[in-house]
């Protein structure tokens, strides 16, 4: 099987510890196991044109492939990645969802016009067209892992598959007031009944299915995700006092809760529920501790002001932390919240889950499908749902412990071997349903 697989997003990992996202632990897991896999003639490409990024991405994890496997123009340096991106910026600013359609075609055609030749006059041609049409035939699978496919692989004979993790930005656009991203709503405008989809739960398929928007059945192929090997129980006190005095924390005194700050992750009514909680006083070193970046959208001013003084006592914002010392900060906590209002799929949980940590989670969307019978939930909607699970949790060891072994012998449901087999069956189907 001949793949080209895009890989933009780790090439954006170079640049930034925030593109380290669960989006960029999917890809970058699917690598891993197609790097390895006799039965995928694997090829790489970055349709965002960050390819000196992307070569330093494939430099620091030790990945060598042939340079015929390898879609990146010869000529490739800093200045015409940063003049292809800003290219693209332009053009993006130019397609916009809430553009009417008449003019935002017309100016995105004629910038094209006038864009282009300058681009080749710069030496970009093959930024533009970085796969060369005798690998865009019916023998090349092309897997669009994140970002929309361009036009001329869209109209190749290749065939076509693209993630599409969720429909969350479509059908709750509230959730994403502030952030202008309208990746979704192109991939979802592009969509042609040639091209193959792969989303990360079953949740997330009815809702492409339910959208109106044409799809069958056989063209929708379900790859629910794992938890990298990263994640693990920690079982060496010595090793766990270690990492956790890094970041002045202390074995079993926090709640762990990881998320981007954004409003659908309801960080607020996780933290407000927290701090109401009765059992606070009973336990004075207990603190939440939040990792993740700050995202956009949610000011905790608000909740900060309603809680003078123990705001900023009982609330850590750890923000980003190495992968290595991650497994220490999930097994060192009490137990893992994680209270969103939407996931596509939720693979903070499960990532807790395989720490062994007792997990409560919201009762909406994907997330029953994630944690089963191995954790409890809450209403997200619902403040004195929250405050009753968590002390429910604070007060039950044998309740912890016991969900604590139930989480372990869930995890073990999921691996990135099962997702890659899955997602290979969405490359063969994309034989079968293409036409």
């Amino acid at each position: 099987m001949k793949l080209i697989f895009d890989v933009s997003v780790l090439a954006w990992s170079v640049r930034s510890n925030k593109a380290k996202t669960g989006i960029f632990r999917v890809i970058e897991n699917l690598l891993f196991q197609f790097l390895n896999d006799q039965d995928i003639d694997l090829y790489l490409s970055s349709i965002h044109g960050n390819f000196n990024d992307l070569k330093e991405y494939l430099k620091n994890n030790k990945i060598n492939l042939p340079s015929t496997h390898l879609f990146v123009p010869q000529s490739s340096n800093r200045f015409k990645d940063k003049l292809f991106q800003t290219y693209l910026w332009i053009y993006q600013l130019l397609d916009r969802k809430n553009s009417p359609r008449f003019f935002s075609t017309f100016f995105v055609f004629l910038y094209i016009c006038l864009s282009h030749p300058v681009l080749v006059l710069f030496g970009l041609y093959r930024y533009l067209y970085p796969i060369p049409k005798d690998y865009l035939s019916r023998q090349f699978v092309f897997h669009s892992t994140f970002l929309p496919i361009p036009k001329y692989i869209q109209n190749s004979k290749a065939r076509k598959v693209i993630t599409i993790y969720d429909l969350i930005s479509i059908k709750y656009p509230e959730f994403f007031v502030g952030n202008k991203d309208d990746v979704v709503w192109k991939l979802i405008r592009n969509l042609t009944p040639d091209t193959n989809i792969i989303t990360i739960s079953e949740h997330s398929k009815a809702d492409l299915l339910d959208s109106n928007l044409g799809l069958s059945d056989q063209q929708i192929t379900v790859t629910p995700l794992a938890a990298s090997s990263c994640f693990y129980r920690v079982d060496s006190q010595t090793k766990l006092e270690n990492d956790l005095s890094q970041f002045g924390l202390n074995y079993g005194d926090y709640v762990l809760s990881v998320s981007t700050l954004e409003p659908r992750k309801n960080l607020k009514s996780t933290i407000r529920a927290f701090l109401q909680l009765p059992s606070l006083k009973k336990n004075p070193k207990l603190k939440l501790v939040l990792l993740g970046g700050r995202g956009w959208g949610d000011s905790l001013e608000e909740i900060a002001g309603e809680y003078p003084g123990i705001f900023q006592e009982r609330i850590v914002f750890l923000g980003f932390v190495p992968d290595e010392k991650l497994a220490s900060i999930y097994s060192g906590a009490k137990f893992f919240v994680y209270l969103s209002f939407y996931e596509g799929f939720g693979l903070p949980p499960l990532e807790a889950m395989q720490c062994g940590l007792p997990v409560l989670v919201s009762n909406v969307s994907s997330l029953p499908e994630v944690v089963g019978d191995s954790g409890l939930y809450a209403d997200p909607y619902d403040l004195s749902s929250i405050v009753t699970a968590m002390e429910k949790m604070i007060g039950g060891n044998e309740f912890r412990f016991s969900l604590s072994l139930r989480a372990l012998e869930r995890a073990k449901n999921f691996s990135w071997e099962e997702t890659a087999r899955l997602t290979k069956k969405a490359y063969i189907n994309s034989n079968e349903n293409s036409f």
